[in-house]
């Protein structure tokens, strides 16, 4: 009943506390929005586009999201790239259609310019055109390679201590905000990494305090390991309705009963005090990229090993 009714943040919010308390059943509700949403922006578009974008998004991306997750939540990353490349496939049917193309007179020439005059999102595009490739859909199209170059923007490493001493030490910041902030720019992690952490992940051993994120275990520094005890005694459910004793308490809980924050809500928060992200991560990245192996940087940093062996050979560690 509730699916009917438009689509709000109020309406996110009351469902979120009937599961929770146990009124209505628990589901993959990221998954479940993706498909609303669907539904709603193929009624905008012309019936041809409908029929393409339809079994792509329904039998290609939301089939592997499902098996991805293997019976466990869609997070809201995986929930946006769906909804990223099903915006993308739309815009470039729609593109073609005004030039007088379709996706079956398609050129290299066509792809390659739509690919060059956008942003470098476009270049999502890739696993739509694989699809339509493999069904006859379209020519024998290729996607050129995105662009890379090296991070520009990377804090100098005296401002970068200068703003993790401020998230350790500045009481009037919000604490969520300088625990998030100091495990950005001294791990070089990501708010996605984050937004999932629960109390349980804070692991105390005498004098010795470990955050696993992600299944790796993180040495917390005394000054930052009593900033997130702190959080995790604290960490209760916005809302004020009695939780449920099997609900998770996630150590950045968000407004929606039994939710985490939402990364992107986290990343606004602190980017307002003052913390930009990719300048902070990239910074702390390069750091320990000169101080310890290859392997282990990408452990610690949760990144892949061909990630880590870029930033030893951007800081020329051999």
């Amino acid at each position: 009943m509730l699916d009917v009714y438009p689509q709000t943040a109020a309406l996110h919010w009351l469902r979120a506390l009937l599961v929770t308390n146990g009124v209505l059943p628990a589901r993959d509700e990221m998954l479940e929005r993706v498909e609303q949403w669907l539904d709603e922006q193929l009624l905008k578009v012309p019936t041809p586009h409908a029929r393409i974008v339809e079994p792509f998004a329904t039998w290609h991306l939301l089939r592997q999201a499902r098996q991805r997750g293997r019976g466990s939540p869609t997070d809201q990353a995986t929930a946006t790239h769906i909804r990223t490349q099903a915006r993308l496939a739309i815009a470039f049917l729609t593109w073609l259609d005004d030039r007088g193309r379709d996706l079956t007179t398609a050129s290299q020439g066509d792809l390659d310019r739509w690919l060059t005059e956008g942003k470098q999102t476009r270049y999502f595009l890739g696993g739509f055109i694989s699809w339509a490739r493999a069904r006859g859909l379209c020519p024998d199209l290729t996607m050129s390679h995105r662009t890379s170059a090296d991070p520009h923007d990377v804090l100098d490493d005296h401002e970068r201590w200068t703003r993790l001493r401020r998230c350790l030490t500045d009481g009037e910041l919000p604490l969520h905000l300088r625990v998030a902030g100091a495990l950005i720019l001294l791990y070089g992690r990501t708010c996605t990494d984050l937004y999932q952490l629960t109390t349980d992940d804070v692991d105390q051993d005498g004098e010795d305090s470990t955050l696993h994120i992600n299944g790796t275990p993180l040495p917390l520094p005394p000054t930052l390991a009593d900033l997130v005890r702190a959080l995790a005694d604290r960490a209760t459910p916005a809302s004020s309705i009695r939780q449920q004793a099997h609900t998770q308490c996630w150590l950045f809980p968000g407004r929606a009963a039994g939710r985490p924050i939402a990364p992107y809500v986290l990343a606004r928060g602190l980017r307002r005090h003052g913390i930009a992200l990719l300048p902070s991560r990239h910074a702390a990245r390069a750091a320990w990229a000169t101080e310890i192996p290859v392997p282990l940087a990408a452990d610690l940093l949760g990144i892949n090993i061909t990630a880590a062996e870029r930033w030893a050979q951007r800081v020329r560690r051999d």
